[in-house]
């Protein structure tokens, strides 16, 4: 009798079961592939280490001469191993040639590692370890392959001093200790003949560059050791995993929709299903007249659900393979995350989605206890009131008589709208925040973090960088000259650089290696700190507030570095904000003759006041004059170093979608629902003359109040949620503080809610419609 009961209600609430089964579907594919994405991003990086072989502390040395580094390292006591590899300088981006034009698509040196000393495992594009490179073939890492189109098997030439060598493209290649930005340097693999024939160039020896691998328990003696050498950068195994902060950052995110999205889902299978069995007050009054008992009442809804859920959530994992993998597209570019047990993991998510909507289930049938079988008698009702159920009185409200009833029906049930509304605000705050952070990473409002002054235009050439970061006292004449060709050209203005270096600083018995950054050339900006007050003197220094904590400093402590072989006392006056370095200097403080570390292109100040098109007119004229494509606004700018400007707005289209599908699926489940449950009163109303467009109308306002409320409530919502989570991701990138989030004020109060408004007056109209099928003679019918 059971199975008949089931089969005869599965056939009866077809469109309320289809929904059901689509929310199921739902549910279970974003568990499944958020589950499979959380133990792949929490591991992934582990798991790519340990895969590549890196050490236990990776040190990167750039000096400008040679030094006897490896030797000193391999003589220690505590190193278990030592893995070296050199690197090959190629220093302007112009010495290659692609389809007979020079490149110019990339903004650091590149260097070249040969195939028969490479210190860690390099993988291809298919995560294969490359064992070895063929002659007159190369892989190439990201930054290499931005704004190109290359493809395997192209050739490119590459000219150093005398020496010329055509390569074939064999594909891009993944290594564990290199970052895949687009302001990083590109690196490059080669077969070690080729490699041997440019080491003999002078002009690939401009540095003395390479890694060295070390196995060891004790890294500071290591740390010690780097000490007595300029431009050594010592890092754990730990400590290089800050390479993958922005990839990590977009896998926590995506995970954090999905999370987002399951718990909507939830929330509406958690109101349907209640609503389902209040609604069938009279088939439980009568099985409960003919002596069935509690129990095997809510068995039967337990075993109906049962078979939904099972259903759904079969179809929702073999779903969340492609969903995943689509989720993860753009980490995964970058570095293995293997998650060896994702099958297992998607089957254990889909049975949680199953025992959680069970749970649902069980939890909702509790009210089968209380029904009798009066309740099917009395239509539900036990005839008890103590309080007006509506708010509102039609005499004393200036309202038509549709709207009137939308809103007091709105305000009567505030239990049933206001689930609406949080589903609502939510899908619509996963639309919005997404839209800030695409905007926040490349806003003008950020280049204070990256320690540059406030400018129009950054150029980062190859070859202004490069000789920069061989001698920085440079800086002068690339000033200089670049000032004298703005003059020349109908463009003053003026140049400002920050240049970045390593220094160990000491605070008592605290020590800590540093990135100093000091801004060279003539501005009226200072830096901005947060607390405190900016360097006046070059004996003075801001440093950051996780600066401080390390050294155990506060403001207006003394602290000593140790710059050129020369130890110097400065006073710490105050505390900012950056993504890029730890402390910073006086504009004057002399940095000698010193190799820079990091360099953030040259910043132009127009003289006077220019507008987006005078300034993209100067721009264009720039490149032309420079003969380089590296010429930008601070927008772009911003965009080139981060790179998740384009990843986030790729994510928020994707939320749009998923927005229109939830909110539609929403608005008809609910709008069925409320049809059927007041099925009697619509008739009634139709039975009092009331017209079938006024009926829809009512329907229809009932949904436009609810997300109108949601879009409201999630406008004053957004910008504190932006920025906490903004602030959170600029304290994982950097150490950031007082971040304020950008935004875009026709995308967040007009194109986004219309999406929803739109979806939400689409769908109910459409639902609505059903209510033509109701007859006045309905009135007193119960089906």
């Amino acid at each position: 009798m059971f199975w008949r009961i089931l089969k005869k209600d599965l056939k009866r609430k077809k469109t309320m079961n289809i929904i059901l089964l689509l929310f199921v579907i739902l549910c279970s594919m974003f568990a499944a592939a958020a589950m499979n994405n959380i133990i792949a991003v929490t591991g992934g990086i582990e798991h790519y280490f340990d895969a590549a072989n890196v050490p236990d502390v990776n040190v990167h040395m750039f000096n400008s001469e040679e030094n006897d580094f490896g030797e000193k390292v391999g003589e220690l006591a505590c190193v278990r191993e030592i893995r070296n590899e050199h690197w090959l300088v190629v220093s302007n981006s112009k010495y290659f040639r692609y389809n007979g034009k020079e490149l110019d698509n990339f903004t650091n040196a590149a260097y070249l590692i040969s195939d028969g000393e490479m210190a860690i495992n390099y993988f291809d594009e298919n995560n294969h370890i490359i064992e070895s490179v063929d002659k007159g073939c190369f892989y190439a890492s990201a930054p290499f392959l931005q704004n190109i189109d290359i493809k395997e098997g192209d050739k490119v030439e590459l000219d150093v001093g005398n020496s010329h060598l055509t390569l074939k493209f064999m594909g891009r290649f993944k290594g564990a200790l290199f970052s895949s930005g687009n302001s990083n340097p590109p690196y490059l693999i080669m077969n070690s003949t080729d490699y041997d024939y440019l080491d003999k160039e002078e002009a690939t020896h401009m540095m003395n560059c390479g890694q060295f691998c070390v196995n060891t328990s004790e890294v500071d003696v290591i740390r010690e050791l780097a000490k007595s050498y300029d431009s050594v950068v010592v890092r754990t195994r730990e400590e290089s995993k800050s390479i993958y902060l922005y990839d990590m950052l977009l896998a926590y995110l995506l995970m954090v929709i999905s999370i987002v999205l399951m718990f909507t889902a939830f929330v509406v299978l958690r109101f349907t299903i209640g609503f389902t069995i209040s609604e069938e007050f009279r088939e439980i009054g009568v099985m409960k007249a003919v002596g069935i008992d509690n129990g095997s009442i809510r068995s039967l809804y337990i075993v109906k659900y049962l078979v939904i859920t099972v259903v759904g959530t079969l179809i929702g994992y073999f779903c969340s393979v492609p969903l995943g993998d689509m989720m993860m597209k753009n980490v995964s570019e970058n570095m293995i995350l293997g998650s060896e047990s994702g099958t297992l993991i998607g089957f254990l998510s889909s049975g949680l989605v199953v025992i959680i909507i069970l749970l649902f289930c069980y939890g909702c049938t509790r009210r089968v206890n209380k029904l009798s079988p009066i309740d099917a008698v009395r239509n539900g009702q036990t005839g008890e009131r103590f309080q007006k159920k509506n708010l509102l009185r039609l005499g004393r409200v200036e309202l038509p008589s549709t709207a009137f009833l939308s809103v007091n029906d709105v305000l009567s049930s505030p239990k049933q709208f206001s689930i609406i509304t949080v589903v609502f605000t939510f899908c619509i705050l996963l639309m919005t925040i997404m839209s800030n952070f695409a905007l926040t990473f490349k806003s003008e409002k950020i280049l204070r973090f990256f320690d540059v002054s406030v400018s129009e235009v950054h150029i980062m050439d190859v070859e202004i960088m490069g000789e920069v970061m061989v001698d920085q006292s440079t800086h002068k004449t690339i000033i200089a000259d670049t000032e004298k060709l703005l003059a020349d050209n109908g463009m003053p203005g003026k140049c400002t650089m920050m240049i970045g270096e390593q220094f160990e600083v000491s605070h008592k018995d605290k020590t800590a290696k540093l990135n100093f950054g000091v801004i060279k050339g003539e501005t009226n900006d200072t830096l901005y700190v947060d607390k405190g007050s900016t360097p006046q003197k070059t004996d003075e220094i801001a440093v950051t507030a996780g600066t401080l904590d390390d050294l155990g400093a506060e403001i207006g402590d003394r602290v000593t570095a140790v710059i050129n072989d020369k130890e110097y006392e400065f006073i710490i006056t105050g505390t900012y904000s950056s993504f890029v370095t730890q402390a910073f200097l006086y504009k004057d403080f002399d940095l000698g003759h010193l190799p820079a570390s990091n360099v953030m292109g040259l910043q132009i100040h127009f003289d006077g006041s220019f507008d987006k098109e005078q300034i993209n007119q100067n721009i264009e004229k720039l490149k032309s004059l420079l003969e380089t494509d590296k010429v930008y606004s601070t927008s772009d700018f911003i965009n080139h170093l981060t790179g998740m400007s384009d990843t986030l707005n790729a994510i928020k289209q994707m939320m749009m979608i998923i927005t229109v599908i939830i909110t539609a699926l929403i608005v008809i489940l609910m709008e069925r629902s409320f049809i059927s449950k007041e099925k009697s009163e619509i008739a009634l109303m139709k039975a009092v003359g009331i017209g079938n467009g006024s009926i829809i109308l009512q329907h229809l306002l009932r949904f436009v109040i609810v997300s109108v409320i949601a879009c409201i409530v999630s406008s004053v919502m957004l910008m504190p949620i932006s920025n906490i989570m903004m602030n959170w991701v600029g304290n994982m990138v950097g150490d950031v503080s007082n971040l304020k989030c950008d935004f875009d004020p026709l995308e967040i109060f007009i194109i986004c809610p219309a999406i929803l408004i739109g979806v939400t007056v689409i769908g109910s109209f459409l639902t609505a419609l059903y209510t033509k099928t109701i007859k006045a003679s309905d009135t007193a019918s119960i089906e």
